[in-house]
């Protein structure tokens, strides 16, 4: 996996939508759900 340096913000309601979408797919945090996200 390559090393991502660059800040992303999101809104309060992103953010929920993010961490909905890590549980649905067994991720520990919204960071493992952006890698995923950003490698499709």
């Amino acid at each position: 996996m390559e090393k991502r340096s660059m800040p992303v913000c999101f809104t309060e309601k992103q953010h929920k939508i993010i961490e909905e979408y890590a549980k649905r797919n067994g991720m520990l945090n919204t960071s493992q759900a952006l890698e995923k996200l950003l490698s499709e």
